[in-house]
């Protein structure tokens, strides 16, 4: 399957939102953005009564040019003062990722996603065009176990996203060139604890907890080029959500 790879358009500005503000936008001289995925599911009929499973392999590829993390377009290092700073260019991207779910208990009569089920996903790509390379995930869900509450889940899960092999050594060209304290992308990781409440018929309530190991956003980097120490951070907040 193949479809427009940069539905928003080119930069500048680099803010997606700005560039497609409203979501309408239906560009189709793009490069496209190509995706094929095999499932495989079982048990999940409205009349099984087993342990539903549940099975995705994917693959997806974008024929345009991505910026190179480490290096730039004269050969030197993105990070060298004395070199262009301008990123090379890298022919098209890649990857590939697969979803897994397996139910672990099913009520009498319950349907496929109700019960205790566990879940993983993992994907990669390639390192020296994607700042994170590595990304998996995996958690478990209880669906309808409260005795009049068969639409309330609670939920835990945890997820590792490792930045990639050219963005931690440009980096560290960085911290050689500038002679500065500064942050090395290694990992970051997330625990997060949910419960999805239902209001009623078509209106839910969401608190969630994450806990965050590594925090490495924009205001981590800035804060570790000011010598500050980074610490792991708690994140508390809830969804709301409304279907009509």
């Amino acid at each position: 399957m193949g479809r427009n790879g940069d539905p928003a358009g080119p930069p500048p500005p680099d803010d997606e939102q700005v560039r497609n503000p409203h979501g309408l936008n239906f560009r189709l001289r793009d490069p496209p953005f190509l995706l094929t995925e095999t499932q495989v599911f079982a048990n999940h009929g409205k009349d099984d009564t087993g342990l539903a499973r549940g099975m995705k392999l994917g693959a997806w590829g974008h024929l345009g040019r991505f910026d190179d993390q480490r290096f730039a377009n004269d050969g030197t290092l993105l990070a060298d003062p004395a070199g262009s700073g301008d990123p090379l260019k890298r022919f098209g991207n890649f990857g590939i990722y697969g979803v897994f779910e397996q139910q672990l208990y099913r009520p009498a009569g319950g349907a496929w996603d109700s019960g205790i089920s566990v879940f993983s996903r993992i994907s990669a790509s390639p390192s020296d065009r994607n700042p994170v390379n590595f990304y998996v995930d995996g958690g478990i869900v209880f669906s309808g176990m409260i005795p009049g509450r068969p639409d309330d889940k609670f939920g835990a899960s945890f997820m590792l996203a490792r930045f990639s092999d050219a963005l931690r050594a440009f980096d560290r060209d960085r911290i050689a060139f500038t002679g500065l304290p500064g942050l090395v992308h290694d990992f970051e990781a997330n625990l997060e604890i949910n419960y999805t409440f239902q209001v009623i018929p078509g209106w839910i309530f969401q608190p969630i907890f994450t806990y965050v190991w590594n925090p490495s956003g924009e205001g981590s980097i800035a804060a570790a080029a000011n010598g500050e120490i980074i610490r792991n951070a708690t994140v508390v907040g809830f969804r709301s959500m409304w279907s009509y």
